[in-house]
């Protein structure tokens, strides 16, 4: 049964698996929740607590102070105080880097490792902040029915029409809040200054079908980080998580090896 805690604001649903002595923190994307991580939890829980959980607004969480993104931060803040977790890998999904990267860039002792997948959500930086704008714009002239499969590569839409199907429905058990005041400085986005200053490990998911945020989106967002490692997985989409799942934990091994030895 799912936990809650409450928050400055808020009520945070989430699951807690696992007693390993480092925690993985898994923050979802804007079509997901914390169920969307059930290709990766059973993996790492073994070696790893692993924390699953829905931003505001998402999935069973609520926003009772109307504050969305702007908060989402600071609720990881609270929500590990909550849950006496010190230090974190944080995982971000798409939207999910809103919350891992600025908490990582104004909390860099509470977190030992950064994954930004398939995103530049977070980056404040003027052009990559244009180049999401236009994509996003792009994409949301999509038909119903091509929203259905947006989020995935084209092999993995001819393969895997279970995994579409599941993925479709996960994301129907969302309220997604009516009104978004997009992911600039001015609700919380990182600077170019802060970027430049991350010292923890780093690495940048990118999907090579990505047609949501572009590769090439990702790979300039990865360039602001001095150290950052950009990986590009082929024949993917917007979701190597949930595509090519043993590829996108191998990926993950690799940052908590960097991380913890």
């Amino acid at each position: 049964m799912a936990n809650t805690l409450e928050v400055s604001g808020g009520r945070l649903v989430y699951d807690s698996f696992g007693t390993g002595a480092e925690t993985i923190v898994f923050v979802h994307d804007a079509g997901g929740n914390r169920l969307s991580w059930w290709q990766q939890i059973p993996v790492f829980r073994e070696h790893f607590r692993c924390v699953a959980y829905e931003v505001r607004g998402w999935g069973q969480s609520k926003d009772l102070s109307g504050e969305g993104v702007t908060a989402f931060a600071r609720d990881l803040g609270e929500l590990m105080d909550g849950l006496g977790i010190e230090r974190a890998t944080l995982v971000g999904q798409s939207m999910g880097g809103f919350t891992v990267l600025p908490y990582a860039a104004r909390n860099a002792e509470r977190v030992d490792a950064l994954m930004m997948a398939d995103t530049v959500v977070g980056i404040g930086d003027a052009a990559v902040l244009r180049g999401l704008e236009e994509s996003l714009e792009a994409a949301g002239s999509a038909t119903p029915e091509e929203w259905e499969t947006q989020m995935f590569g084209s092999a993995y839409v001819e393969r895997s029409p279970e995994g579409v199907f599941l993925y479709n429905h996960i994301r129907g058990l969302n309220s997604p809040p009516e009104q978004f005041a997009g992911y600039g400085i001015e609700q919380g986005a990182v600077g170019n200054d802060e970027l430049a200053n991350l010292t923890m490990p780093v690495v940048f998911v990118a999907g090579s079908e990505d047609v949501l945020i572009p590769p090439r989106l990702i790979k300039r967002a990865a360039e602001l980080i001095p150290h950052a490692r950009y990986v590009e997985v082929a024949t993917c989409g917007h979701s190597v998580y949930w595509e090519l799942p043993d590829r996108f934990n191998a990926i993950l091994d690799e940052l908590l090896a960097e991380a913890y030895g």
